[in-house]
């Protein structure tokens, strides 16, 4: 298993705890990341493919990071 991975799947597992009930409804098949400047994103969606809301990092003023999820309307 590469870092990758692992990373990802940590991630996953944070994004998950986060929605909580909401998290549920989230379709690892149908939601996707990708990577951006500052790290990774994800457009976490329902099975259908309607957009539930984009998680991303977001640098913190103490130099390190913290995770946003922008819930959908």
């Amino acid at each position: 298993m590469k870092i990758d991975d692992i990373e990802l799947k940590e991630v996953w597992k944070m994004i998950l705890k986060k929605m909580n009930k909401e998290g549920e409804e989230v379709c690892p098949n149908s939601s996707s990341f990708y990577k951006t400047q500052d790290g990774i994103e994800c457009s976490l969606r329902r099975k259908n493919g309607d957009l539930i809301g984009i998680c991303y990092r977001e640098n913190d003023r103490s130099g390190g990071y913290r995770w946003i999820i922008e819930k959908s309307v």
